[in-house]
């Protein structure tokens, strides 16, 4: 058995992803072209070392009156052909559905959208991200494989004979502290001490330490509208722009395992590329399905496309399904599917994230993806 493993992460979009960056593009710096379905990307001060004086004195009263004055007047100097080439960073394709509600908006929020993160070379989709999914994933594994329910009580996590199946009981509003301790006492790097009657966790020793994953390479980013489906169509109007990677899009990540750290102790439990596998087709596979009775009930078609889908795929046994970023839901990233039914966290949410579509039960589901490891060398 090898120290160091090396794979090539393969990762599918079976539906739009979008990865957020905590940053917004304002109504100033981008233009929308209806006829050529693209947004052209400004950089509004080389704009304004371009325009003329009037024109940059025009532009700026119109910024300040607000996101819409700004789109009028970047609209009629793209119309009158004043916008310089060198002031365009770059054009990203466009859905009719975005472009529909740039064209009507009159709220602030509706005339900003979210970008990607992008390194020089383009969008890309973070490791970080991805990890962040493949350890949910092992939680559930492990608790699982465990066979015991783990109960937070007296100030600390308890693990106690699962009468049925294993469950979850966290405090009614968990602390973040809190939540952190849960993973450590799971995964084997938290230890109770006494004195302080607290946890102390030995980040060094986390199992996730011996994973090692890089980001994507460049990927095409592509502008969308992410609405709110709900039975009763009470969040028709919430609504969020942002630039998403399409459904059919491919990326590779160079995933190391340093599977010595745990055979010699260095961390606190080892992570077997192949138990890894396994663990997130148990997991997403659970709540795929939970999404799947959900779309039937609310006959959202295009979110079943993307769940017949994902059945087919996962024909193969070497693939295993994946959900990652926004609007990837409480089922996924909560472990929701082992809490106790009496725990409100454990109801069936009554909302979903769609993208793609003016009406939201048009939309498609946001983040599944399907992915293989394969070995390298």
């Amino acid at each position: 058995m090898s120290f160091l493993e090396s794979y090539r992460l393969e990762l599918e979009l079976l539906s739009p992803v979008h990865v957020g960056t905590g940053e917004t593009f304002p109504a100033y710096a981008y233009i929308p072209d209806p006829q050529a379905k693209t947004v052209h990307i400004l950089d509004p001060s080389t704009l304004l070392l371009h325009l003329a004086p009037e024109r940059q004195r025009a532009f700026l009263a119109k910024v300040a009156e607000g996101p819409k004055g700004a789109q009028d007047i970047l609209r009629s100097l793209y119309r009158e052909g004043q916008i310089p080439k060198e002031a365009i960073l770059r054009s990203l394709p466009a859905s009719k559905a975005f472009l529909e509600t740039v064209e009507g908006a009159t709220q602030e929020a509706l005339l900003e959208f979210r970008p990607l993160p992008y390194t020089p070379l383009g969008a890309y989709l973070p490791g970080s991200s991805v990890k962040g999914a493949l350890r949910t994933a092992w939680l559930f594994w492990r608790l699982v494989e465990n066979g015991k329910s783990l109960v937070f009580r007296g100030g600390r996590w308890v693990f106690e004979g699962a009468k049925e199946e294993v469950r979850v009981r966290p405090p009614a509003q968990p602390k973040l502290s809190q939540n952190q301790d849960f993973e450590g006492v799971v995964l084997g790097h938290a230890s109770w001490e006494e004195k302080r009657r607290g946890y102390k966790l030995d980040l060094y020793r986390d199992p996730f330490r011996a994973l090692r994953l890089t980001d994507s390479g460049p990927g095409e980013g592509f502008l969308n509208r992410i609405g709110i489906h709900h039975p009763k169509g009470q969040m028709e109007g919430t609504v969020v722009l942002a630039e998403t990677f399409r459904m059919g899009s491919r990326f590779q990540f160079l995933f190391r395992y340093h599977g010595g750290l745990a055979r010699h102790g260095g961390v606190a439990g080892s992570i077997p590329p192949k138990e890894l596998v396994r663990a997130l087709r148990e997991y997403y596979g659970r709540v795929a399905e939970w999404e799947r009775l959900y779309a039937e009930e609310q006959g959202l078609g295009r979110a079943l496309e993307v769940y017949g889908e994902l059945e087919r795929r996962l024909r193969d046994p070497e693939v295993f399904p994946l959900r990652v970023g926004y609007g990837s839901g409480r089922l996924a990233i909560r472990l929701a599917l082992l809490l106790p039914e009496d725990y409100p966290e454990a109801q069936e949410p009554k909302t979903r994230k769609t993208v793609g579509a003016t009406r939201p039960k048009d939309g498609y589901p946001l983040g599944w993806a399907v992915g293989r490891l394969v070995p390298l060398g």
